[in-house]
C-alpha cells in the first residue's frame, strides 16, 4: 500500500498545476468578457441618447414646416440634435441629415455615429456603427390662437347672442366643448374640440381632438412680490384727480397692491417693462384711456382686470425678456372673471394668458382686437354675449412683438411616426 502515496501525491500536485493553468488561460478571457459587457452598455447609452436628440430634433423641425425653407429647417434639425447631444453622446463621432416632404408635413432626421470600442476599434473593426432615425409629422400648419384649457363641461368656448369670433388664418381650440348659439358665429382656419361642437361654426369643427397641453404651464410667473411703501400708479392717480391734469400719465414698471379705477378721460401711459398687480381689480370705466408699449400686465390670484365703458385700450406686449411675446398674464391660481366690454379694445398686441380664468367677452357692435397684428388667447373658458366681434390677426411677421413658441406660427400639434 506504501506505493500509492507517492502517486497521489503527484497527481494532486498535477491538479493544482492544471487549475492554476486554466486559472491563467481563462482570467484573460474573462476580463474580456467583462470589459465587452460594459462597452455594450455604454453604446447602447449612446445609441438611447442619439435616439433622443433624433426624436426631439425631427418634432422641433416638424413646428417648423410652412414658417421657414428646407435649408432652415435642416439647419435648426442639425442645431437641435448638437445641443441635446452635446452632453449624453460626447464619445461619439456623428453627422446628421434631415430630409423634408412638405407635402406630408413630414421631418426626418437621421444621424450615422461611431463610437470607438474598448479594444481599440479592432473589435469591432473600426469601432461601433450607430445610426438611427426619426420621422415627425405636423398635423395641422395652421397657426394656434385660441386655446381653452379647461377639461370639463363647464369650461369650454361659448359664444351665443349675436357675437362673432372671427379668425380665418388660425386654430381655434377647447379642450372641452364648443358652442355657439343663437346668432352667434364662429369663422376660423379650422376650429376642433376634444369634447363636442354645435352650431353656426366655419368650416365644419372637428371634435373629439386630442388635448392640447397649457404651452406655457412650465414657465415660472412669480407674482408674490413685495408691495411699495408708495404706489406710483395710486400716486399719480391722486394727482390727476386733485390738479385736474389732462396730458397722459406715465406709470412705471413696478408692483401695484390696491383697486385702482380709472376714468373721466385720464390716460395711463405704462411704461415698458414687468406691471404686476396684487390684491386688487384694474378697471378702465367711462372714457378712460390705458395705453402702453412694450408692457406686460401681470396679475395674481387676487387680482383681475375689467375694461368697461367707452375706455381705449392699446398695449403691445413685451419684446424681450422671460414675458416676450406676452401682454396679458397670470397664474393658473387666478380663478377669476376677465372683463372686456369697452366699445374700444382695439388693440391687444401679444399673448393673453389666463390659464386658471375666464376670459368674458361683452358689448354692443363693437370689434375687439381687430387693430392688433396679432393676438393669442390661452384661458381655461371664453364666453362671448351681446354683439362683440372678437378678430384675431395673424400677421406675426410685421409685429415688434415675438410670438413665444408653443401657439401661433410655432404651436400645433406634432407627433413622431417611429
Amino acid at each position: 500500500m506504501g506505493w500509492r502515496a507517492p502517486r497521489l501525491t503527484a497527481f494532486a500536485a498535477d491538479r493544482a498545476g492544471g487549475i492554476a493553468t486554466i486559472f491563467a488561460i481563462g482570467a484573460p478571457v474573462v476580463a474580456m468578457l467583462a470589459c465587452g459587457a460594459i462597452d455594450l452598455f455604454a453604446v447602447h447609452a449612446s445609441r438611447t441618447a442619439l435616439q433622443d436628440a433624433a426624436d426631439a430634433a425631427a418634432l422641433a423641425a416638424a413646428r417648423q414646416i410652412g414658417m421657414t425653407d428646407e435649408v432652415g429647417i435642416k439647419n435648426r434639425a442639425e442645431i437641435f440634435v448638437r445641443q441635446q447631444a452635446a452632453s449624453a453622446a460626447k464619445d461619439v463621432d456623428y453627422t446628421v441629415a434631415s430630409s423634408i416632404d412638405v407635402k406630408e408635413s413630414t421631418v426626418t432626421v437621421s444621424i450615422d455615429g461611431v463610437r470607438d470600442s474598448f479594444f481599440g476599434n479592432l473589435l469591432p473593426p473600426g469601432g461601433w456603427k450607430i445610426r438611427v432615425d426619426s420621422t415627425a409629422t405636423r398635423v395641422s400648419q395652421v397657426p394656434l390662437c385660441v386655446l381653452s384649457t379647461g377639461e370639463d363641461s363647464g369650461n369650454k368656448i361659448d359664444v351665443k347672442d349675436q357675437a362673432q369670433l372671427t379668425a380665418p388664418k388660425c386654430l381655434v381650440h377647447t379642450n372641452s366643448d364648443m358652442e355657439v348659439s343663437n346668432n352667434g358665429w364662429m369663422n376660423t382656419a379650422i376650429a376642433q374640440a376634444s369634447g363636442s361642437a354645435k352650431g353656426r361654426i366655419s368650416p365644419e369643427p372637428q371634435t373629439d381632438a386630442p388635448t392640447i397641453a397649457d404651452p406655457f404651464g412650465a414657465m415660472s410667473i412669480a407674482t408674490e412680490k413685495p408691495c411699495p411703501l408708495i404706489d406710483g400708479l395710486v400716486l399719480a392717480l391722486s394727482n390727476i384727480q386733485l390738479g385736474g391734469l389732462l396730458p397722459p400719465i406715465p406709470v412705471q414698471p413696478g408692483v401695484h397692491c390696491v383697486n385702482i379705477t380709472v376714468q373721466q378721460g385720464v390716460t395711463l401711459r405704462l411704461q415698458p417693462g414687468e406691471h404686476y398687480f396684487r390684491k386688487g381689480d384694474l378697471q378702465l370705466l367711462q372714457n378712460a384711456k390705458l395705453e402702453g408699449q412694450d408692457v406686460v400686465l401681470i396679475f395674481d390670484k387676487d387680482a383681475k382686470f375689467k375694461f368697461g365703458d367707452k375706455s381705449q385700450i392699446n398695449l403691445e406686449g413685451r419684446r424681450s425678456g422671460p414675458f416676450a411675446g406676452f401682454v396679458i398674464a397670470t397664474t393658473p391660481a387666478n380663478t377669476n372673471t376677465f372683463d372686456i366690454s369697452t366699445t374700444a379694445a382695439r388693440e391687444l398686441l401679444g399673448t393673453i394668458y389666463i390659464p386658471g380664468a375666464k376670459l368674458e367677452i361683452s358689448g354692443a357692435n363693437t370689434q375687439v382686437t381687430d387693430q392688433a397684428d396679432w393676438t393669442v388667447i390661452v384661458a381655461k373658458s371664453i364666453e362671448m354675449k351681446g354683439s362683440p366681434n372678437l378678430v384675431l390677426n395673424t400677421n406675426y411677421q410685421g409685429s415688434p412683438v415675438p410670438v413665444p413658441p408653443g401657439v401661433g406660427p410655432v404651436g400645433g400639434s406634432v407627433h413622431l411616426n417611429n
